[in-house]
């Protein structure tokens, strides 16, 4: 199953950005940086990488699931699906 939503650039900028900061991670890993200055990093990262679940989350409930539910299609199956994710991103 394809991506829900259009906008991919906006989407592809995000992840650029993750990998950018998940450099920066690595090179003050190397450069042997404060603890500190690291998680600070570290805890960015992981809120760059939950946020950008969520907008694609978002946006396949507005478009994939649905739309399902409007086709009468596989309702059970599209819920469990999206009741296991919610799981993942709670955790």
């Amino acid at each position: 199953m394809a991506l829900c939503g259009e906008d991919h650039k906006k989407l592809l900028h995000r992840i650029s950005r993750i990998e950018g900061q998940i450099r920066g991670i690595r090179k003050m890993v190397e450069e042997d940086r404060d603890c500190l200055e690291v998680l600070k990093q570290i805890a960015a990262v992981s809120g760059a990488v939950r946020s950008l679940g969520m907008v694609i989350l978002e946006d396949h409930l507005k478009g994939c699931v649905s739309n399902a539910i409007r086709d009468k299609g596989e309702d059970d199956q599209l819920i469990h699906q999206v009741i296991e994710i919610f799981n993942k991103f709670s955790k």
